[in-house]
């Protein structure tokens, strides 16, 4: 399942990320997106998979708890990412998924 996304130079938006819960669902998400914005020379993504997913993930735990649902149903990446929120969804996601698969 491809998500609808917008994008600019330093957010990049997709839509009802809720709906994506798959580890390899997110990266082909994030593939396609690259691939259709290749030479775009947006900044926002110079941020590995890695961390976009680990952010991803978080906001998809967040909705199901139903904490934050309105903001937690889309994922807002930003770049550059400050460096608290990349720790803490960095430890959050840990606990959530096994990352490195």
């Amino acid at each position: 399942m491809i998500l609808e996304y917008s994008i600019s130079d330093t957010v990049l938006t997709i839509h009802e990320s809720w709906q994506q819960n798959s580890l390899r669902g997110m990266l082909q998400t994030l593939q396609t997106i690259r691939h259709e914005q290749e030479g775009m020379g947006y900044h926002i993504l110079l941020r590995t998979d890695r961390s976009i997913i680990e952010e991803w993930i978080v906001h998809n735990y967040f909705y199901d708890l139903h904490v934050l649902r309105p903001h937690t149903r889309t994922v807002d990446l930003e770049y550059p990412q400050r460096w608290y929120f990349r720790i803490a969804y960095h430890l959050i996601a840990k606990f959530n998924y096994r990352i490195s698969r």
